[in-house]
């Protein structure tokens, strides 16, 4: 199965020295299912936890998603969203 998300959280955390138990608790939670699911890529932290991680991790944000942040086709699924967005709220107002 590939990841939906494909990402590098489990070996910066590695890296790191820190187990995904660790990094649960040092982010609040009570186990290590989220940290678990960000990893396999199945759903994506928040930017705020992104920034946590890479704080952790000792790295930069972008690179603990360098596929991602590497794919051109990415940038134009986001922009799109977000054209669309824009284009919905102005036939609204």
């Amino acid at each position: 199965e590939s990841s939906r998300y494909p990402n590098k959280l489990k070996k910066y955390r590695r890296c790191a020295g820190l187990s995904q138990k660790r990094v649960a608790k040092l982010l609040g939670f009570a186990d290590t299912s989220v940290v678990s699911r960000w990893e396999q890529g199945r759903v994506l932290p928040s930017l705020l936890q992104v920034f946590r991680l890479s704080r952790m991790y000792e790295t930069l944000p972008h690179l603990l998603f360098e596929e991602l942040w590497n794919r051109s086709d990415s940038i134009d699924c986001l922009l799109t969203q977000h054209e669309s967005v824009n284009s919905k709220e102005s036939f609204y107002t």
